[in-house]
């Protein structure tokens, strides 16, 4: 033993002297895989001996330390470049770690148990950690008074037990993932804990290296504190039922970074937010596949979702790409999902739900629906810009449903700043039979329609190319655009087509202030309003379906013109309420696929139309199924007291088409003619069509 020491003591002689570019440390390395249990600079080490009771004695500048020496596995003598600094190092092999720790090991306690590492870091400074090795099982723990900054250096760790990853401090973590490094976390299906990756306080990602995390048993990624991710690569992945991948119980703030996450269980959440979540750039590509489940709340049954992105709160979307699918086993699922509000600046966005929805009994005789959405809130919906295709085509599936107000795009804004495309393919889901009866009076029961674009309160439009198709072939209930209050235009290109219902649809009032409005039904009404309709400006085409059908609806209730040039037809039409319009109009009496010409008596031309023809038959209504199509027109050119000639049947050719209304250059030709004075606000015109209905 002491020709062992003598030898020692000679290579502390040869090794104490310090070089610019580092020094030699020695390390004590446990029996049993308990890793380094000691690493200190030669330089501090005052002396190293075996006591009269087998103990191995390290006595440095400020500690002495003691060993059982039988427990002793090996002594090194590692060179540690300067660079080193203030990093501490952690590298994992296999079955175990080596750790290299510049600090006074009572001021960073590291504990090795095989490749299990925890820290305890009493230092009042930012310490840097470096993670890199292979490990399984494998496990790096830290607690700090500080702000670590934990590197993943190609660092590959699997707990099967537990958490790969824990991280315990006050003042928070900066988590940065190499640049040009690959890395992974997981937990194991005898995990007992929430996390492969646990955050318990606040939690700072940077880096552009990846990281792979995979859960068996909880979430992949959860953070207790508030989240904020400014770039990294993150392949999320988690077969397993009511987990999210990345879960944040406080505030989440994304500024960029790419994220391809995968939820296969049921009600999982692929990014789940407990706070406010604002997304500010990023590249997300979500595969949220697993399905709805029915539990029972005070007696009652409770959908929950397996959703995409989730926020219990407010979502603020100001930037980034969007790859959303929730395919046809998620049934009743949301893409994007507020309990609060939803506000979209900016961003491009490409979701598909394809799971239908389902009807369910609450309790007793109550019953009700849930379905799928590409974008859902329970408060107001702002989407204000960027570029969106929503497509949902499952049973029920909705584009965008707000559960309070809704408003797209900025007032006075370049229609080019907002395109929203939106389209639904499902057919209705009946949650409760009725007794029969159809359209007239009523009685058809109660059902979980497919809406495009849905506001249970005010929505209002004021700019952007709005495209909107709901094309389920069996029954009615798609709706293109509907609010459940008042529906306000103020501007936009908005252009809708319905198959089986209205195009537009507000229960309270509509008005129409300006705007390029295109809406198309081939089975109902183009325009619908329960209660009083205003046009005041724009440019407005609105096609309805055979009698009983209408290009403008709104039951016989107040129908004001101030202004604009608008055109419906159907197979009839509202009456607009001459006591309250400050602008002409006509009804015009007319057959399907008819061109219509109106003229001053000067000769200019008012309007060239091609009036479309009817693809389907109307409801079942009084008088429906009729052929005659009725066309009402306004534009500021008419006044009263003006002689006007409507031509009718004849040719168009030349000009600029926009969906039947000729602009510029237009010769028309042949058919016949009719003359008409407007000697009030509301003038009934024949022009080779009866009289409606």
């Amino acid at each position: 033993m002491k020709r062992v020491l003598f030898i020692i003591s000679l290579i502390f002689i040869g090794l104490s002297v310090k070089a610019q570019d580092g020094e030699y440390h020695v390390r004590i390395h446990g029996q049993e895989n308990k890793g380094i249990v000691l690493d200190a600079p030669v330089s501090s080490i005052d002396s190293m001996y075996v006591n009269e009771n087998g103990k191995l004695k390290v006595r440095t500048t400020n500690n002495l330390y003691s060993f059982d020496f039988t427990e002793v596995d090996s002594l090194t003598f590692p060179f540690i470049p300067a660079s080193t600094g203030d990093i501490v190092y952690i590298n994992y092999n296999g079955t175990s770690a080596e750790v290299i720790n510049p600090y006074p090991i009572t001021q960073v306690i590291v504990t090795v148990s095989e490749a299990k590492v925890s820290i305890t870091s009493l230092i009042s400074s930012n310490i840097t950690y470096v993670l890199s090795g292979t490990a399984n099982p494998g496990r790096f723990a830290i607690e700090s008074v500080t702000t670590p900054t934990i590197k993943l250096n190609g660092v590959n760790l699997t707990n099967p037990t537990g958490k790969a990853m824990d991280l315990t401090c006050d003042a928070g973590v900066i988590l940065e993932i190499v640049d040009g490094t690959t890395n992974s976390l997981s937990d194991g299906t005898e995990s007992d804990k929430k996390a492969a990756l646990m955050s318990n306080s606040d939690l700072l990602v940077q880096g552009n290296g990846t990281l792979n995390v995979t859960s068996f048993v909880k979430h992949p990624i959860k953070v207790k504190g508030i989240c904020t991710i400014n770039s990294g690569n993150f392949v999320i992945t988690s077969d397993v039922e009511d987990v999210n991948g990345l879960s944040a119980d406080s505030t989440l703030v994304i500024n960029g970074g790419s994220f391809n996450i995968t939820m296969n269980g049921d009600i999982s959440k692929g990014i789940k937010c407990d706070d406010n979540m604002t997304i500010n750039g990023g590249d997300f590509t979500i595969v949220a596949a697993g399905s709805t489940i029915e539990e029972t709340v005070n007696n009652q049954v409770v959908p929950s979702y397996c959703t995409a992105i989730k926020c219990d709160n407010n979502i603020n979307i100001n930037g980034g790409t969007f790859n959303i699918t929730l395919p046809t086993t998620n049934h009743g699922g949301k893409s994007i999902s507020a309990d609060g509000n939803i506000t979209i600046t900016s961003g491009t966005f490409d979701i598909l739900t394809q799971g239908d929805g389902a009807a369910y009994t609450v309790t007793g005789s109550t019953k009700d629906s849930y379905t799928s959405s590409c974008l859902k809130c329970d408060g107001n919906m702002e989407i204000l810009g960027g570029n969106l295709l929503l497509r949902s085509t499952g049973a029920g599936g909705k584009g965008i449903n707000s559960g309070g107000t809704m408003k797209i795009g900025l007032e006075n804004a370049n229609n080019d700043d907002l395109i929203l495309n939106v389209t639904t393919s499902g057919e209705r889901i009946t949650v409760e039979a009725g007794s029969g009866g159809g359209w007239w009076p009523g009685g058809e029961g109660e059902y979980a329609n497919p809406k495009a674009i849905k506001a249970d309160s005010n929505l209002t439009i004021n700019s952007g190319n709005i495209t909107v198709n709901c094309t389920q072939t069996q029954n009615e209930g798609g709706e293109c655009i509907e609010s459940k209050a008042l529906l306000t235009i103020n501007g936009g290109n908005i252009e809708a087509y319905s198959k089986k219902d209205d195009a537009v649809n507000a229960s309270n009032q509509l008005i129409i202030n300006g705007g390029i409005y295109y809406v198309h039904s081939d089975a109902n009404d183009g325009t619908d309003c329960n209660g009083t309709m205003q046009l005041n400006g724009g440019l407005c085409i609105s096609n309805g379906s055979r009698s009983p059908e209408e290009g403008f609806d709104c039951d016989n209730n107040q129908f004001k013109i101030t202004g604009g040039t608008h055109i419906g037809t159907g197979g009839g039409t509202s009456n607009p309420t001459s006591s309250v319009c400050t602008q002409p109009s006509m009804k015009i009496n007319t057959q399907p696929g008819y061109a219509i010409q109106i003229l001053k008596s000067d000769g200019t031309v008012v309007c060239t139309y091609q009036c479309p023809t009817f693809t389907s038959g109307g409801g079942g209504g009084p008088g429906g199924g009729g052929n005659s199509m009725v066309m009402l027109f306004t534009d500021p050119q008419l006044q009263t007291g003006q002689t006007y000639t409507i031509k009718y049947n004849g040719t168009i050719s030349g000009g600029t088409n926009w969906n039947g209304y000729y602009t510029g250059n237009v010769t028309y030709s042949g058919g016949q003619s009719t003359t008409a004075t407007l000697n009030s606000m509301y003038t009934t015109v024949s022009a080779g069509g009866g009289g409606g209905w």
